[in-house]
């Protein structure tokens, strides 16, 4: 089971030799400024970061020489892009379960052993990755409404002393741990539990109980429009969109059992071999990195975060994303 980065088209002013020699000049002005506007609308491919990770700063780039774009992170999104007749972005931030599901289908491409081992970083996950550094999905919540001292994921759940709507990820991959963790699991524990189908029914078991006020958010970018709308009083959201929000938005972050989600590079199966070489040894020799954490406490104290299992996800990823949608579907 896998889970879960937009294109990145930077539209350069384009240059044209003006000579007109032989044609009338308003012919040749005419020619050139359609020349001019031909040129222009070719697309510099670049790199597909995270939703989020510009404004928050949360890109660790040397001086790479593509340009940035932000992405929804999507399997449909990738396969969108890897598909297209011509590349829309040489390489793109994914989350490890999506890279598995996307090297597995041909959707990126297999990416050739580095000839030196940098032991200052960690060994990619996948044959089609380069380790890009990690992502936060953390609990967010409306101060205006609910005050200024931080929730768990229990009173997440905790309707009667709280109430309102709640938002999660349409997706089982960290909604399933969140739900154990809200009922008493500890994040150490949780894929221990998560592997049964005991846990699994304990799981959804949670769910239930906050389905009346559930509202759910497929991309990062849905998470900033439910923050910014005030559509939820709490939600689960990837860090690096609070910045993002609507400056009337006055939402806040708990740190506390927050999930680490690994995240690498991967390049598109229809980026040219010779476009492939260069991105490729920028990558390797540069490093650019992903940390959303400079917002973390820094004063020692157990956040208690998880870091989600992408070898757990692998294996049962479709199996849990079944349940999950019979489980949407089915009668309250």
């Amino acid at each position: 089971m896998a889970w879960t980065l937009l294109v990145t088209l930077c539209f350069l002013p384009g240059t044209h030799d003006a000579s007109a020699a032989g044609h009338h000049p308003r012919h040749a002005t005419h020619h050139a400024s359609t020349k001019k506007k031909a040129h222009a609308a070719a697309p510099a491919l670049g790199l597909a970061v995270l939703s989020g990770s510009i404004d928050a700063h949360s890109l660790l780039m040397p001086d790479q020489p593509y340009p940035l774009k932000e992405w929804d992170g999507s399997l449909a999104t990738l396969r969108e892009a890897a598909l297209s007749r011509t590349p829309l972005w040489l390489a793109a931030m994914v989350d490890n379960t999506t890279l598995y599901a996307a090297c597995r289908d041909g959707l990126v491409q297999t990416l050739p052993a580095a000839t030196t081992v940098d032991k200052t970083h960690p060994p990619a996950a996948s044959p089609c990755g380069i380790q890009a550094g990690e992502e936060s999905i953390v609990l967010a919540w409306d101060r205006n409404r609910l005050g200024d001292t931080a929730p768990s994921w229990g009173d997440f759940w905790d309707i009667a002393r709280h109430p309102g709507k709640r938002a999660l990820r349409l997706d089982p991959r960290g909604t399933l741990e969140i739900a154990l963790m809200a009922d008493g699991v500890a994040p150490g524990d949780i894929y221990a539990v998560l592997a049964s189908p005991a846990g699994v029914d304990r799981a959804f078991r949670k769910l239930d109980q906050l389905r009346p006020y559930l509202v759910w958010w497929r991309t990062p970018l849905e998470a900033t429009r439910i923050m910014s709308s005030g559509a939820a009083l709490m939600l689960s959201t990837p860090h690096d969109r609070l910045l993002a929000t609507d400056k009337q938005a006055s939402f806040a972050v708990q740190w506390r059992q927050s999930l680490r989600q690994k995240i690498s590079w991967a390049i598109p199966r229809n980026v040219p071999a010779e476009q492939t070489d260069a991105v490729l040894k920028m990558l390797r020799d540069q490093t650019p990195l992903h940390d959303d954490t400079q917002d973390a406490p820094q004063d020692g104290q157990d956040l208690r975060s998880l870091a989600i299992s992408d070898g757990f996800w692998a294996i049962n990823y479709y199996a849990l994303q079944k349940r999950f949608q019979t489980w949407l579907t089915s009668a309250p």
